[in-house]
Formats: structure tokens, sequence, C-alpha cells
């Protein structure tokens, strides 16, 4: 493996769900126009959050494993993973839909919120300080404050998280070294806990949570207005 190592996992990931995109049971293609209106809402604010901490040294990207094309100090390839991403979980949140259409999931979903919300306590008591940590924590605590608020709304939205969570987890893995000498994404020691599923940072499961459920939310918005 080597250059061009993450544009190749952004395309690998998309491929499936842009295939089946144009299955007529779920029929994705045709909330296209939702997607991505969530895509663009949901990524600025996250691009924006990448550049900062690209220009503060709180994590980066190996030079060998990119096609070198930057847009600001970001490599291509990370800004199209904030299309790629949560493309690909909408996706699967839109197949929970369709299969399980009267499936109520009350209880799995509280287990799941639950989970989250000690695991973002921990994560903020452990790293308190580190901007990572910190600032990760502190937006997982209050989207689930939200959720709360809002009665726990998008019943699908812990089933299709926990699915998506495989994949993103082994192209997370990917992207942190596990296969690879060197990482494709760096973090600084300093910004994060340390502690890491083998090369993942516990983080990241929290940043998948706030950057997923966030589209999830516009998504449904869009389609119901």
């Amino acid at each position: 493996m080597g250059t061009n190592l993450y544009l190749l996992l952004n395309l690998g990931a998309l491929l499936f769900p842009f295939l089946l995109s144009f299955d007529r049971k779920v029929h994705y293609v045709g909330k296209w126009k939702a997607v991505f209106a969530g895509i663009i809402a949901v990524g600025i604010p996250f691009v924006i959050w990448d550049y900062f901490f690209t220009a503060n040294g709180i994590w980066g990207f190996n030079e060998d494993y990119i096609t070198g094309i930057h847009l600001a100090n970001l490599p291509l390839e990370e800004v199209l993973f904030f299309v790629v991403v949560p493309y690909c979980c909408t996706f699967v949140y839109a197949c929970c839909q369709a299969y399980f259409p009267k499936k109520d999931f009350s209880d799995f979903n509280f287990f799941i919120y639950s989970i989250l919300a000690i695991y973002s306590v921990v994560v903020l008591y452990l790293g308190w300080g580190n901007w990572y940590s910190t600032l990760v924590a502190i937006l997982s605590l209050l989207t689930l404050a939200i959720l709360y608020r809002m009665k726990w709304t998008f019943n699908f939205f812990p089933l299709a998280f926990a699915i998506a969570m495989l994949p993103f987890l082994g192209m997370n893995g990917v992207l942190t070294g596990m296969l690879t000498p060197e990482p494709v994404v760096w973090y600084s020691p300093e910004h994060i806990i340390g502690w890491r599923y083998i090369t993942i940072p516990i983080e990241d499961v929290l940043y998948a949570f706030v950057l997923l459920y966030w589209n999830i939310a516009i998504y449904e918005w869009l389609k119901k207005s």
C-alpha cells in the first residue's frame, strides 16, 4: 500500500452504497436532494473544525498516502471523507427504514444512547484539557441532550449507527495505521487520551456519532419539509 491509499479507501467505501442507491425498495437515489443538502450543511462546520485542528497540529496527514491535492491545508481526500462517510451511513439508515418500517427499537435505542452518554462522560473526564477529547465529548453530550429534549426521535438512527460503525472503524483503522508502516492520519498525543482500539483513538467513536447524527437529522428534516 502506498500513494493514494486515502483516495482508494474513499472510493472503495462509496462503491456499493452508490451502486445500491438505485435499488427499488430503498430508492436512495430519490432521496439524494436531502442527503446531499445534509452533507453540505454538516460538512462545512466539520471541514472548518478540521482546518483549524490541522493548522494547529492536533492531527495531520501523511503525504506518502495522499494525492498531494490540497484545499487550504486539507488533502482532497479528507474533504471527500465528509461526503463519502455521511453518504454511506445515511444509506444504511435509509435501508433500516425500508426493511424494518414498523419495528420499534425503543429499548435498543435507550441502550445505545445510555452507552454513548457514559462513554462521553468518561472521555470528557479522562481527556479534559486535550483539545480533541474535550471538544468531541462536549459535542456528543450536547447532541445527546438535544436528542433527549426531542424525546429520542429517529427510531432507526441507533441501529444504523451501530451497523455503520463496523465499516467506519475498519476504514478508520486503515487510516490510523492498522495496515501500514505509518498512519495516513496521525494525532498529536498531547490532544488525545491515548487509549486506542488497536490504532483508533477512542475519541473517534464520538466524532462519528456527532457527524452521522447531524447528517441524518438534517436529512430527515428536509425529507419532511
